[in-house]
């Protein structure tokens, strides 16, 4: 047989490919973290929330997070992105402040201005004809249906 001090080595060595392996198998908490945020869209969520509550500036700022959270869920579980929180007058408003002569008709930079105003910084002009109001208001909305938060679906 072998001896003693070489079978230990050769118990060390077994030990250190286990350990190795172990290592090896083991999941670095810093990527499983960040699968988590991701998976869940927790930073979209949280960026979601900050926004509307520093927009509403509510007097009850955790009853606010409550109800938007029970928005957020509700959507969620209808599988529907999270409706923006610019309002129908909101667009309106942003119409007006490029319509400044009420013309009825902004220009296509004028659209791509107001859409960087409501956080669009991707949108690009199809065409160069002026755009009414209605037309704008189809145009933001689609535009910020592009960008609105969507949480993953729920899987009972």
């Amino acid at each position: 047989g072998r001896c003693y001090g070489c079978r230990r080595q050769g118990d060390l060595r077994g030990w250190r490919r286990e350990e190795e392996r172990s290592r090896m198998s083991r999941k670095d908490p810093r990527r499983e973290a960040e699968d988590y945020l991701e998976q869940h869209n927790i930073r979209g969520l949280f960026k979601h929330l900050s926004t509307k509550l520093l927009f509403a500036k509510p007097e009850d700022p955790k009853m606010f997070l409550v109800d938007e959270l029970r928005k957020v869920y509700d959507c969620q579980k209808d599988n529907e992105p999270i409706p923006s929180m610019f309002e129908d007058k909101d667009l309106v408003a942003m119409y007006g402040m490029f319509d400044v002569t009420g013309s009825g008709k902004i220009s296509h930079q004028q659209v791509a201005q107001a859409m960087r105003n409501l956080g669009i910084d991707d949108y690009e002009a199809p065409s160069a004809e002026k755009v009414d109001l209605a037309t704008f208001k189809a145009i933001a909305r689609e535009e910020l249906d592009k960008i609105a938060l969507r949480m993953p679906a729920i899987t009972e």
